[in-house]
């Protein structure tokens, strides 16, 4: 009986830490975040939208690199982006960065846009920072919300 008692507070602990954990990385499917409040959300996929996990975002969010952890992505989202998609109901673009903290060089999405396959866009704004005309890919360390790109 005891065993039995121990067991089950094992089990009971267990599915308190699965109903407190936020679930912000998926497999595949549905976009996360979909919006028409005019908060917007940004979505990324680790390989095309409805293959590979994805992570979504309210807010800008400076490291990707603590975002969506699990097995599969122990090190986050930072880096792990090969698919985009900004939702936005505000017309904000999502201003992708080469580093975390906002700094290196940049690229923007605009409102509305998918983009499949990140290996056809590069870090475009920022001549001179690190990261300037590298491949998106599997680079994005966060993202900022922007009335502009530049």
């Amino acid at each position: 009986m005891r065993l039995l008692y121990k067991g089950l507070i094992a089990t009971g602990a267990m599915l308190m830490a699965l109903l407190l954990t936020p679930v912000a990385a998926q497999a595949g499917g549905t976009p996360y975040c979909q919006t028409s409040d005019g908060r917007g959300c940004l979505n990324a996929w680790e390989l095309d939208r409805t293959n590979g996990y994805q992570c979504s975002w309210f807010n800008s969010d400076s490291n990707w690199g603590d975002d969506c952890v699990n097995a599969h992505l122990p090190g986050g989202f930072r880096n792990q982006a090969s698919s985009l998609e900004n939702v936005t109901a505000n017309n904000n673009y999502a201003r992708l960065y080469y580093h975390p903290g906002y700094t290196g060089a940049w690229a923007c999405i605009g409102p509305g846009e998918y983009w499949n396959d990140l290996y056809y866009w590069w870090f475009n704004h920022g001549s001179g920072l690190d990261g300037y005309q590298t491949r998106i890919n599997n680079e994005i360390a966060g993202f900022k919300w922007s009335k502009s790109c530049g």
